[in-house]
């Protein structure tokens, strides 16, 4: 990840402007909303940490370092191996727990008390694939080894998913 990446995440996740402006004016955007809001803040300081993460040796520690502070400062559990489009939104922080072996597309939001891991420690490879425009609802959990979310899901509340979801579909799980 270089730097115009990092800012063009902040564009989408953290800041209010629509039009391209200045790096500075954006920047400004941008730390005058995260001292206002802890989930803005949160996105601001998981990018940050990812960015630093894939720089070397000081700065990958301190993206580690990073990472647990904020993890656990606002009650998420958000690795910042996973592969997370731009657009990522989140609902309420506490209680979001995201595996760093999954990959998310864009526009993805998550609510609170909500789960994406794996169910078996140790494998190899694992193939966790969650599309664009999905929307996943409070105290959801979606478990596997291998699994394809299409675009332009939705999950409701309370949702167990174990298998995959084909595309534009509206998954939910009948009492």
């Amino acid at each position: 990840m270089n730097f115009d990446t990092l800012t063009m995440y902040w564009r989408s996740e953290v800041s209010n402007k629509k039009k391209p402006g200045s790096r500075i004016g954006l920047i400004s955007n941008i730390l005058k909303r995260t001292r206002k809001n802890n989930t803005l803040r949160y996105l601001f300081l998981f990018r940050l940490a990812q960015y630093l993460n894939t720089k070397k040796s000081f700065a990958r520690i301190y993206a580690k370092r990073l990472e647990r502070k904020i993890n656990l400062k606002y009650g998420v559990d958000i690795s910042i191996d996973a592969n997370i489009g731009p657009g990522f939104r989140i609902g309420h922080l506490p209680g979001v727990v995201i595996t760093g072996h999954v990959q998310i597309g864009r526009n993805f939001f998550i609510r609170q008390n909500t789960t994406i891991g794996i169910k078996t420690m140790g494998l190899t490879e694992y193939d966790l694939r969650i599309g664009d425009n999905v929307s996943v609802g409070a105290h959801s959990c979606i478990i596997a080894d291998t699994l394809s979310i299409g675009d332009n899901v939705t999950i409701g509340a309370m949702s167990f998913v174990n298998k995959s979801i084909p595309e534009g579909s509206t998954f939910y799980n009948a009492r």
